[in-house]
Formats: C-alpha cells, sequence, structure tokens
C-alpha cells in the first residue's frame, strides 16, 4: 500500500511539473490586411504548436505554409514573395505568463495580463505588447486570447519589400504595412 502512495505522489507531482501544451484543433491566429485603402480582408494561419512550460515561459511556433487567405494564388505569392516560406518555414512567438495566475482562478473564471511577445518573421525579432485574457476553462485546460488586436508593423520585420512585390504583382494602389493581428490559443497538460 505504501508503494502505491508513493507511486501516487510521483505520478501527481510528475504531471504538474509537464508542460502545458498548445491543442492546434482549438486555437486560431488571425490577420487583417488592407488594400487600396478600403478592401480588408482576414487570413488565418492554420498550423500552431507550442508549449507553456512551469517557468512560465511560452513558446508558439507557426507553420508559414499553413497560411490560409481563401484564395490559392494569393497564398502561393505571399509564401514566395512576402514570407519566403522556403528559407523561413517558421514564424516564433514567445512570452512569459506566470502558471500561477491560472492555478490559482476557478474554473470558468479569467484573469488579464499584459505581456511583451518577441515576435520572430524571417530573421528579424521585435517585442510587441499582448493584452491578453486567461481563463481556465477546466483544471488542465486554459484559454490565452487577445483582448485587442495586436498591430504588427511589416516594415519592422523587414516585410516592406515583400509588400510592394505583391502590391506590383495584384496590380494594386496601396497594401497597408499596418497588419492587426489576434489570436485564441488552448493549451492542455
Amino acid at each position: 500500500m505504501r508503494t502505491l502512495s508513493l507511486l501516487a505522489a510521483m505520478l501527481v507531482s510528475f504531471s504538474s511539473h509537464a508542460a502545458w501544451q498548445l491543442d492546434n484543433s482549438q486555437s486560431a491566429l488571425r490577420f487583417v490586411t488592407v488594400k487600396n485603402s478600403l478592401v480588408a480582408e482576414t487570413h488565418s494561419f492554420k498550423s500552431l504548436s507550442g508549449t507553456w512550460s512551469d517557468d512560465g515561459v511560452v513558446n508558439v511556433s507557426i507553420d508559414v505554409k499553413s497560411l490560409d487567405t481563401l484564395v490559392p494564388i494569393r497564398n502561393e505569392r505571399m509564401l514566395e514573395h512576402l514570407f519566403h516560406a522556403a528559407k523561413f518555414p517558421m514564424i516564433s512567438a514567445t512570452t512569459r505568463v506566470d502558471p500561477n495566475l491560472v492555478t490559482k482562478l476557478a474554473v470558468g473564471a479569467t484573469t488579464q495580463q499584459k505581456a511583451e511577445l518577441k515576435l520572430t518573421l524571417l530573421d528579424q525579432t521585435q517585442t510587441v505588447m499582448v493584452d491578453l485574457q486567461l481563463v481556465k476553462l477546466a483544471d488542465n485546460k486554459v484559454l490565452a486570447h487577445t483582448q485587442s488586436p495586436v498591430l504588427v508593423n511589416a516594415a519592422t520585420f523587414k516585410l516592406d519589400g515583400g509588400v510592394a512585390k505583391l502590391q506590383e504583382i495584384a496590380k494594386l494602389k496601396t497594401i497597408e504595412l499596418v497588419v492587426p493581428t489576434t489570436f485564441s490559443v488552448v493549451f492542455q497538460h
């Protein structure tokens, strides 16, 4: 009986120290582009993966080739000229969120946090501020989502040349460089 109790204690200890895993099937990342000053279109990335460790480090990887603009030729053009997907297949985002914020919450309760998000696109890393809302969905499941869009400036990540190329190919007057971006990610353990 004593061995069984020790084994149970070890299993509980192990599970509390396992990293939280991002559930791609319940997560979404969307961004909006504006062309010709009037036409806004929402796009997404369909493949996200990530972890949230016990020390609070959150790492999310975005598969660039999972881009979905709902227009296949636009997907191809953006992957080639904007994201250079062959050379840079992943976008990464890293932040720190104290897991104790969620541990102390009752199921169904929420909390807010401002976080510095290190975002890497191509070979450029920049820090952007994110207003997060965390929702404890279950004892082993947490939803983290943006309370307001994150404004990503394409020029800051040296994507303005790619934007200009897309503008030229599509014969557009303008494509805005500031891109509102939102995400909703579920972590489980």
